[in-house]
């Protein structure tokens, strides 16, 4: 998905996010005539914007768009901005670390188990608990609406002294991404991908079971 850009491309094109750079970019405080770019420099620079993320954050103060009548670059992001997506790659990088230590984990318990010659769940049993707990999740957003949740985790994650939340009208940051449904979007698809390739190893490991 990353290297996909988390299919910023196809968001843009059906979720609105052109049309919503064009309404509020003409609005922001500290960036000027964004909204003069075209759909290919947007998501170039959402590429950008991944990539720095990805990279601890370097190549963020670089991203720029040019000026419409003058020979310049204008920066893509302001300080507050650089900031909070310098926290976002430090989090990726906890969150590579600790993927890295489950996917061990999970290697050095499918050995046990098959050395052990133990019985993987079955499809039906891994249905069941996924399942489950999509529907904690659900009544979770239900119960606390999906924004508030989304901004709580926020409030967990980041440092308190860190500026996280932005309108609109203060960064080209939020605008392009329409935040935060571009984080909805993208969390619905990782959550697909991810069901996918588990199941995968599932049935994968129970073929290899009755061999």
């Amino acid at each position: 998905m990353t290297k996909a850009d988390f299919l910023y491309g196809v968001w843009y094109d059906y979720a609105g996010i052109g049309e919503h750079i064009d309404q509020y970019a003409p609005q922001n405080r500290f960036r000027h005539h964004f909204e003069t770019t075209d759909d290919k420099t947007r998501k170039q620079l959402f590429a950008g914007i991944v990539e720095a993320i990805h990279n601890h954050g370097q190549g963020l103060k670089e991203l720029s768009y040019p000026h419409p009548t003058q020979p310049v670059q204008i920066p893509l992001l302001h300080k507050a901005e650089i900031e909070h997506l310098t926290d976002v790659a430090l989090l990726i990088d906890f969150l590579k670390q600790l993927g890295w230590a489950l996917l061990i984990l999970w290697a050095a318990l499918t050995t046990y188990l098959l050395m052990m010659k133990q019985s993987f769940p079955t499809t039906k049993a891994v249905w069941g608990n996924i399942a489950i707990g999509l529907l904690l999740l659900a009544g979770t957003l239900a119960v606390f609406g999906a924004k508030k949740v989304f901004y709580q985790l926020h409030i967990w994650v980041f440092p308190a002294e860190h500026h996280w939340f932005f309108y609109y009208q203060d960064s080209l940051m939020s605008t392009m991404m329409k935040a935060p449904d571009l984080f909805a979007y993208i969390s619905a698809s990782l959550l697909l991908v991810g069901l996918i390739l588990f199941f995968l190893v599932i049935k994968l490991f129970n073929r290899h079971k009755t061999l």
